[in-house]
């Protein structure tokens, strides 16, 4: 993204003529020799365009898992304002008025496009918005930017935040995240020819589990439709940790299409700068029981009556050795089971539960449950973990990785579906507790409809 700054005479750099396509003419010599401009200004004073990475302009990059590597953020070197047919324009829906803190290159592009394709009304405090944009009467360039107007259908796009998405409903962002929710097909085409192109896929990492591949998937499926692209997986038969013949055993996805090739299917480029868009993350959690098998869920359904029959039963869900050595931080940081034992105590005593179902990975969280609630706790057979038993930056546990006997694939399926098992449980439950934000906990709530008689998720710092 380039910045606009004061003209600086000490700087030896190429000057540039302020025309409607600037910032394109600066693109095409950054970042390969050029990261400053003197643009020279028929209208008013010279000025200065400044290149800044755009990977700069996120949430701190601690705050990412370890196994995850930069960048986390489209740079944008190319892209077409004037290509609407492959803007999300969807992104201005419901709004009224648009706030920018900061001139910048990608405010200057939005503040066109919003007024030459809507009737959202714009405010900015910087004169220098009528170098690139002419007056008219939804643009309102004050001093004082205005503090009273309605959240709900206020786009505010602010010049510092400490993270890129600082509301969690992409009304109040940053520049860099504004551009790139509209401009996001734009970043996957990288130039090319929308029409040329029926299908979409996206890498999925092989660390994900379960949670995270079906949570995506559906959320894929929908979001890409929007632009007539459907969602397919490609690769060496595998999706995630787990083979697809295994996932399309138990599970009613739709990952194949004969027709597709590489020649007309996408290829996201970056799996983190896609989660960072309204585009799919507006998508609700709308995965419910027919993304089972049926022979699946009768075999789920039959266990739970076992299990538990017309006992009323509180779900529990303790996240702790693959969050721990995945470096998870913000806001997939994981309560303990000693900092969500006063709740459990409380509920069960208030509820009258007669068991409380436990589904963790974590071996010292079901020893710590088994000696706080004693004969109350059920939970799955299945191997389980200590942090002590892995090694540091250790994604993988031992038990899923390749051993000498050969049984990887068989104990990766085991494991998978005791995992699973462990969710369905959990959304046939009363009411729920889980440690924090993660992608199984979505999927119990998805299977539920929201019909927990109480659901409490404990919140970053697990206060």
């Amino acid at each position: 993204m380039y910045r606009i700054e004061d003209y600086d005479r000490t700087a030896k750099c190429r000057t540039l003529e302020l025309s409607p396509d600037l910032f394109h003419e600066a693109l095409r010599e950054t970042p390969k020799s050029m990261s400053r401009f003197h643009v020279k200004n028929l209208n008013g004073d010279d000025f200065d365009i400044v290149y800044y990475d755009n990977n700069d302009d996120i949430e701190p990059v601690d705050s990412y898992p370890k196994y995850q590597k930069p960048p986390f953020m489209a740079r944008y070197l190319y892209y077409d304002e004037n290509d609407i047919e492959t803007l999300w324009m969807e992104f201005f829906d419901g709004v009224k008025n648009m706030v920018f803190e900061e001139l910048n290159e990608y405010t200057i592009v939005l503040t066109n496009l919003v007024l030459s394709a809507t009737d959202i009304e714009v405010y900015c405090s910087d004169q220098r918005i009528l170098y690139f944009v002419r007056e008219q009467d939804h643009l309102h360039v004050q001093k004082q930017l205005p503090k009273d107007m309605d959240r709900e259908t206020l786009l505010y796009i602010k010049k510092e935040l400490a993270s890129g998405i600082e509301d969690g409903k992409f009304r109040t962002l940053s520049s860099t995240y504004a551009f790139h929710n509209v401009f996001i097909l734009q970043w996957i085409l990288d130039g090319r020819d929308l029409s040329k192109f029926k299908f979409i896929t996206v890498e999925i990492e092989e660390w994900a589990g379960i949670g995270a591949i079906l949570s995506y998937v559906e959320r894929y499926r929908i979001a890409f439709q929007r632009f007539g692209l459907k969602f397919v997986h490609k690769g060496n038969g595998y999706l995630g940790k787990f083979k697809v013949e295994v996932l399309t055993r138990y599970f009613a996805l739709d990952l194949e299409d004969e027709e597709a090739s590489d020649d007309n299917t996408l290829v996201v480029p970056g799996f983190m700068a896609l989660t960072k868009t309204k585009f799919l993350k507006g998508i609700p959690h709308s995965i419910d029981e027919s993304i089972l098998t049926p022979e699946f869920k009768a075999e789920m359904d039959e266990y739970y009556d076992a299990l538990f029959g017309d006992e009323k039963v509180l779900g529990v869900m303790i996240r702790g050795t693959d969050y721990i050595t995945s470096g998870m931080t913000g806001d997939r940081k994981m309560a303990s089971p000693e900092q969500m034992s006063p709740l459990i105590h409380e509920w069960i005593e208030k509820y009258g539960f007669d068991r409380v179902f436990l589904a963790t990975e974590d071996e010292d969280a079901l020893k710590y449950m088994r000696s706080e609630f004693g004969g109350l706790v059920v939970a799955l057979s299945q191997e389980r973990l200590r942090l002590s038993d892995l090694r540091q930056n250790e994604i993988l546990s031992d038990y899923e990785k390749e051993n000498a006997d050969g049984m990887y694939e068989e104990k990766l399926e085991d494991t998978t579906i005791n995992y699973f098992y462990a969710l369905y449980i959990l959304s046939k439950c009363d009411s729920f507790i889980c440690s924090g934000r993660c992608n199984g906990a979505d999927i119990v709530k998805s299977f539920n409809n929201e019909r927990f008689s109480n659901f409490y998720k404990f919140a970053v710092g697990c206060s």
